[in-house]
C-alpha cells in the first residue's frame, strides 16, 4: 500500500511537470554505448539473452574496423565516454576485445570507457592487463548468486563456471595487492532478497570481501529484477527468491533512455535503448549505411517519430510493458555513470536544438 502511494505521488508530480513542460534529461553527451559482442557465456533466468529473437537481432561480434569507425565518429560528435557493456552478452566473449581496448587507450579528446562483465570468460593474463589500461574509467563485475546452488539457479552456469569465477576473483585480489588501479572498481551482486554478505562466508564470498577490504570498490547488493519489456515472465524466475517487477508502470512523457542511453549494436544497428530492448526493436539506423550524426538526429525520421510518439504517451510495445522506464519529467538517473552527472540536465527544447543541428 505504501509503495503504491509513493508511485502514485511520483506519477502526479511527473504529470505536473509534463503539463508545465519541465524536463530533466540526463546529459546526452555523457556517453554512447558500443556493443562489441552480443554473445554470452551464461543463461541467466532473469535475462532476455536466451529469449531473444535471433532473426531480429542475431548473435554477432563487431569487427575491429567497424569498431574503430564507430568510436571515432562518436568522439567527433562530442560524446565524452564510451560504454562497452552489451545489451545482452559479455564483453570478454569477444576474442579481439583487448585489441579494441588498446585502440581506445590510444585516443585523445574523450574521457574514457567503462564496462560490466560477469568476470568468467576473462583470462588470468587479461586480468593483469586491466591494470595497464589508461582510459578505463570503471570496471564493473556482476556476481549472480552467493554460493554454488544460487549461482547455478540464477545464471544457468556450471560448476566449472563457478570455480572459474572464484579463481578470477582471487587473481584480481592478488593484482590489487601489488598494483595501483587507474579505474573505479564496482561489484554488483544480484542474488536473493534475504542475503546479507556481512552475515555469510564461503569460497565465493571470501575473495569478494577481500577485494572490498583492500580497494575502494563500490559494492551493491540487488534483488530487484526487471521484466525486460515483458520478455521475462514470473514463471521464468519462480524458483528465485527475488523481487520481480512485472506490474504495469504508469508512464508520462518520453523515457530518458532514448536520449541518453543509445547503443550501436555489434552488427552496426543503432538502437534507441541500450538497457532493456533485447531485440533492438527501437532501431533507428545502421552505421553500415549512414553516419552516427545523421542517425541520432532529428533529421532522421525514425528517431524523430519515436520521440514525438513517446511525448504523446504512445509507446512501442517493448516500451509500453517496460518497467525500467525513466520519465524525463522526473529527475532520475538509472545508471551509475549518469548519477555522476546529476548536476547536468537538459530541457527537451535544448535536446531537440542539439539534434537538429547534427
Amino acid at each position: 500500500m505504501i509503495s503504491y502511494f509513493k508511485n502514485f505521488v511520483k506519477f502526479i508530480l511527473a504529470r505536473i511537470n509534463y503539463i508545465l513542460g519541465n524536463q530533466m534529461i540526463p546529459n546526452i553527451y555523457d556517453h554512447i554505448n558500443i556493443e562489441t559482442t552480443s554473445r554470452c557465456n551464461l543463461k541467466c533466468k532473469f535475462c532476455a539473452y536466451e529469449k531473444r529473437d535471433l532473426n531480429m537481432y542475431p548473435i554477432e561480434t563487431m569487427n575491429i574496423n567497424l569498431f574503430k569507425d564507430v568510436v571515432q565518429q562518436s568522439i567527433d560528435i562530442g560524446y565524452k565516454k564510451i560504454g562497452l557493456t552489451p545489451t545482452t552478452g559479455d564483453i570478454f566473449m569477444d576474442k579481439s576485445i583487448f585489441e579494441k581496448l588498446s585502440y581506445l587507450d590510444s585516443l585523445e579528446n574523450y574521457e574514457g570507457y567503462f564496462l560490466y562483465t560477469n568476470f568468467i570468460p576473462i583470462k588470468i593474463d587479461q586480468i593483469e592487463k586491466l591494470f595497464e589500461l589508461k582510459k578505463l574509467i570503471n570496471f564493473g563485475i556482476s556476481i549472480y548468486g552467493h554460493d554454488l546452488d544460487t549461482f547455478i539457479k540464477f545464471s544457468g552456469g556450471t560448476n566449472n563456471a563457478y570455480n572459474k569465477l572464484i579463481e578470477n576473483l582471487k587473481y584480481l585480489k592478488k593484482f590489487l595487492d601489488k598494483k595501483n588501479t587507474q579505474f573505479n572498481l564496482s561489484i554488483s551482486h544480484r542474488t536473493e532478497k534475504n542475503f546479507d554478505i556481512n552475515k555469510n562466508t564461503n569460497e565465493l564470498l571470501k575473495p569478494i570481501k577481500e577485494i572490498l577490504k583492500i580497494s575502494n570498490a563500490d559494492y551493491e547488493k540487488n534483488s530487484e529484477f526487471n521484466n525486460w519489456g515483458n520478455i521475462i515472465k514470473r514463471n521464468d524466475i519462480k524458483d528465485l527468491n527475488i523481487n520481480f517487477n512485472d506490474k504495469k508502470i504508469r508512464k508520462i512523457g518520453s523515457c530518458s533512455l532514448i536520449y541518453s542511453r543509445l547503443i550501436v549494436g555489434a552488427n552496426g544497428i543503432v538502437n534507441a535503448c541500450a538497457c532493456r530492448d533485447a531485440n533492438f526493436s527501437l532501431r533507428i539506423g545502421d552505421v553500415n549505411k549512414n553516419k552516427i550524426k545523421d542517425i541520432i538526429s532529428l533529421k532522421n525520421k525514425k528517431y524523430k517519430e519515436l520521440i514525438e510518439r513517446q511525448e504523446k504517451n504512445d509507446f512501442p510495445a517493448v516500451c509500453a510493458s517496460c518497467d525500467f522506464y525513466r520519465s524525463i519529467y522526473r529527475k532520475n538517473f538509472p545508471t551509475w555513470v549518469l548519477k555522476k552527472e546529476q548536476s547536468r540536465t537538459h530541457r527537451l527544447s535544448e535536446v531537440k536544438n542539439i539534434l537538429s543541428k547534427r
